[in-house]
């Protein structure tokens, strides 16, 4: 992806985190709390792999928190 690329993603997706934080839900980056600038400019540099996303539902089925957590790209190894 080229620069210019990766850093619209960024912009993408540190809105879509935005909205989140919005309605109250927590992120978190490798298992600590996180803000949404935190984790696009992380996702902007990762190197060797990238983040997956998992989300934990509230009792009510509403999400209520999204972790994002490193992953080795395999096919690098």
């Amino acid at each position: 992806m080229s620069r210019s690329g990766k850093e619209e993603s960024c912009r993408s997706l540190e809105g879509e985190l935005n909205q989140y934080e919005e309605l109250g839900i927590a992120l978190y980056l490798e298992g600590l709390p996180s803000d949404a600038r935190a984790i696009a400019k992380a996702c902007q540099i990762a190197d060797g792999g990238g983040y997956m996303r998992d989300y934990t539902e509230d009792e009510n089925g509403h999400i209520a928190r999204v972790d994002f957590d490193f992953v080795i790209d395999d096919q690098q190894l």
